[in-house]
C-alpha cells in the first residue's frame, strides 16, 4: 500500500517531488530510478492545472468581497506585467529549488498573482519541477551510493 502512496505525495502541496521521490525510492526498491523519476515528475505536473482550478474558484469571490484585496491584486498584476519575460526564468528557478514550499503549487500562486500568461508560466513551472526532480533524484542516488546501500 505504501508503495503507491509514496508516489501520490507528488500531488501534496509543499511536499511534492521533494518528498515523493525519496519515499518512492525507499518503498519501491525493485523499480528503476528512472521509472520512479518519471512517475513522480508526471504526478507533480498534475498539480499545475489543479492549482489553477483552485485559484480560479477561490480568488474571485474574495476579490469581490474585499475592495482592499482587489486593489492590491490589481497593483501586483500591473507591476508584474512589466517584468513578465524576465520573471518566467525566475519562476522556473524558484520552482527548481528543492525545498518545501517552492514547488509547483507555489509557482502557480506566484504566476496567478503576477498575472502571467498561463501557458508560458505553466511551461516555466514544468521546467522548474523537472530540475527539482532531477536534483532530488541525483541527491538520493548519491546518498544511497555513499552509504553503501545502493540497489541500482
Amino acid at each position: 500500500m505504501m508503495e503507491w502512496l509514496s508516489f501520490l505525495i507528488s500531488l501534496v502541496p509543499f511536499l511534492e517531488v521533494r518528498l515523493s521521490l525519496p519515499l518512492a525510492t525507499f518503498y519501491n526498491p525493485g523499480l528503476p530510478p528512472i521509472v520512479i523519476f518519471v512517475l513522480c515528475f508526471i504526478l507533480n505536473l498534475l498539480a499545475i492545472p489543479i492549482a489553477y482550478l483552485l485559484l480560479d474558484t477561490i480568488v474571485p469571490p474574495i476579490r469581490r468581497k474585499s475592495k482592499l484585496i482587489n486593489r492590491l491584486f490589481q497593483i501586483s498584476v500591473k507591476r508584474a506585467q512589466k517584468y513578465q519575460s524576465l520573471s518566467l526564468i525566475g519562476l522556473a528557478l524558484f520552482v527548481s529549488v528543492p525545498f518545501p514550499g517552492t514547488g509547483a503549487y507555489s509557482g502557480v500562486l506566484i504566476a496567478y498573482i503576477a498575472g502571467f500568461d498561463r501557458r508560458t508560466s505553466s511551461l516555466a513551472i514544468a521546467i522548474g519541477v523537472f530540475l527539482a526532480s532531477l536534483i532530488v533524484l541525483l541527491a538520493i542516488l548519491g546518498i544511497l551510493y555513499i552509504q553503501g546501500i545502493s540497489r541500482f
